[in-house]
């Protein structure tokens, strides 16, 4: 039977963040108008697949039910629903009683000593507030590490 580790998971999660960092911060000198949202897709995609993997692995012992714990954090549960919405084209059951209603790319070129920078972040609307993408999943990997596994 094949094994499910949740460190393995986690350092992919890691990996995507990497890459979502890169887009937000210094992508070189172009950038389209999709490279933002692919990686964030792809980070909350991974987050939500280390839950999965966190319940299955059997070399680690929780003392908190993952679904609970991730149903009252901010955070994790804006995450769940962001990745669920694109999931299911859609989202039936919010665990955060919140509605992804717009996403919007902002695309920036800044001129440097060593030339254009040019980066992009996420800005979704849920419910009416706006939130960064890019912070949204650092507060998520941030609660990943407080996790002992």
């Amino acid at each position: 039977m094949m094994e499910f580790n949740a460190v393995d998971k986690y350092r992919s999660m890691l990996r995507s963040y990497g890459r979502l960092k890169k887009i937000e911060t210094d992508n070189g000198n172009n950038i389209g108008n999709t490279e933002s949202r692919d990686a964030v897709e792809d980070f909350f995609n991974q987050c939500y697949h280390f839950k999965d993997w966190l319940k299955k692995d059997k070399s680690i012992v929780l003392s908190f039910d993952v679904e609970k714990f991730i149903s009252e954090g901010q955070a994790l549960s804006l995450a769940a629903d962001y990745c669920n919405t694109f999931k299911h084209a859609g989202l039936g059951r919010a665990r955060s009683d919140k509605n992804l209603e717009k996403i919007n790319t902002h695309i920036n070129f800044d001129l440097t000593p060593r030339g254009v920078i040019a980066s992009s972040r996420l800005e979704l609307t849920i419910s009416g507030e706006k939130y960064d993408a890019f912070k949204l999943a650092l507060n998520v990997l941030k609660i990943g590490k407080s996790i002992s596994f």
